[in-house]
C-alpha cells in the first residue's frame, strides 16, 4: 500500500508531537520533586550590624514531608557576601534555582579565611539544623532579613 504525502506528513507531525510531548516529560523528571522558587535577603546581627566572618554560608532545610521512603527535601545553600551581608545565589537542585517552598530551618556558617569553622561569632546552635530557632517560609514571601543575636564581647 502506497502511503500520500498527506499521510506521511500526518505521521511526522504526529511523531513530532510525542517528541515534544516526551521531552517535557522527562524536563519535570528530573529530580525536582518539590518546587522551588528564588529567594535573596541579608543576613546580620539584631542590631543591623555585619557578622564579621571572611565567608559565611546559610543553608535552608526545608521541613516539608518526604515523598515517599526515598525522596526527601534538599537543603538549599547560600554564599554571603560578607561586604553587606546580601545573599541571592540559592541553589537547592541546580545552581541559582531557589528555594524550597514552604517552612525552613536556616542554618548559619562561618567560616575563617582559610575556610574553617569559627564559632565565636555567634551561638553554635545557629550552625546546626536541628538547633537553630531561625525559621523562614518561602512562598509569596521571596526576600529575608535574617537576623542573628549577637554575643557578647563581639563588635
Amino acid at each position: 500500500m502506497k502511503r500520500t504525502s498527506s499521510e506521511w506528513s500526518q505521521r511526522v507531525f504526529v511523531l513530532a508531537g510525542l517528541g515534544v510531548l516526551g521531552g517535557l516529560l522527562l524536563q519535570g523528571c528530573r529530580g525536582e520533586p518539590y518546587g522551588v522558587v528564588p529567594i535573596r535577603g541579608k543576613v546580620t546581627y539584631e542590631d543591623g550590624s555585619l557578622i564579621p566572618a571572611a565567608s559565611l554560608l546559610l543553608e535552608f532545610n526545608s521541613q516539608e514531608k518526604p515523598k515517599d521512603p526515598k525522596t526527601y527535601p534538599r537543603p538549599g545553600r547560600a554564599e554571603v557576601n560578607v561586604a553587606d551581608g546580601t545573599f541571592s545565589n540559592v541553589s537547592t537542585y541546580d545552581y541559582n534555582d531557589g528555594a524550597i517552598r514552604g517552612e525552613h530551618k536556616v542554618v548559619v556558617k562561618a567560616f575563617d579565611k582559610n575556610g574553617a569553622p569559627v564559632y565565636h561569632l555567634f551561638d553554635k546552635k545557629y550552625s546546626d539544623a536541628t538547633t537553630t530557632p531561625l525559621t523562614i517560609q518561602v512562598g509569596s514571601e521571596r526576600e529575608f532579613h535574617i537576623k542573628v543575636p549577637k554575643p557578647t564581647g563581639v563588635r
